[in-house]
């Protein structure tokens, strides 16, 4: 596995999972997607100066808030306090993984075997994937619980917002998770 310190962009822009997740929209109300203080690569801030280097604005690319060394591989987190847009995050795992590989010299068969992504969200805000509001169903955050039950039971995992598609693609593993969920899973790995 890589050791993300050996490279000097990561290592120069670390910052703690909390901050990461912060949710500056509203001066008035900030606003964290979790409480963990263990410290991860601020992918934001890789972004801004990987395109930088390139003499290229910051708008030229989007990035996952984001990355964390598992014992095992690589873990890219975008929060989102808000309602998700499927495009934007489709955007930012593509933007992220392109920038990620080049910077470590790997390819896409490296993200296959060695990366994981989530999302962590509000559920309040998104209420129904896409997936299921095609019948009209009433929107509850209930009705993601029930089919997140569903999937566990058949040992799958719920992914909302169209982004099953990239798993087995793009990155080893694919998690939707609400910012509660979030925190069960943070307890089940093992960050280095």
């Amino acid at each position: 596995m890589i050791n993300l310190d050996s490279y000097a962009i990561f290592r120069d822009n670390r910052k703690t999972l909390r901050e990461t997740s912060k949710d500056d929209s509203n001066p008035n109300d900030i606003q964290y997607m979790t409480s963990s203080e263990t410290e991860v690569v601020n992918f934001d801030l890789v972004k801004r100066h990987y395109v930088n280097k390139l003499n290229l604005s910051e708008e030229v690319a989007t990035s996952v808030d984001a990355i964390a060394l598992l014992e095992d591989g690589i873990l890219f987190i975008e929060f989102k306090n808000g309602k998700v847009n499927n495009r934007e995050i489709k955007d930012k795992a593509r933007d992220s993984l392109l920038i990620f590989l080049e910077i470590i010299g790997e390819n896409i068969a490296f993200s296959r075997s060695n990366v994981d992504f989530v999302v962590v969200y509000n559920l309040e805000k998104n209420p129904l994937p896409r997936q299921v509001q095609k019948g009209k169903l009433q929107e509850t955050p209930s009705r993601v619980v029930i089919a997140d039950r569903i999937m566990a039971k058949a040992n799958k995992e719920f992914i909302c917002f169209d982004l099953e598609r990239y798993e087995k693609l793009y990155f080893r593993n694919i998690h939707t998770y609400s910012k509660e969920r979030f925190e069960e899973y943070l307890q089940t790995l093992q960050l280095d």
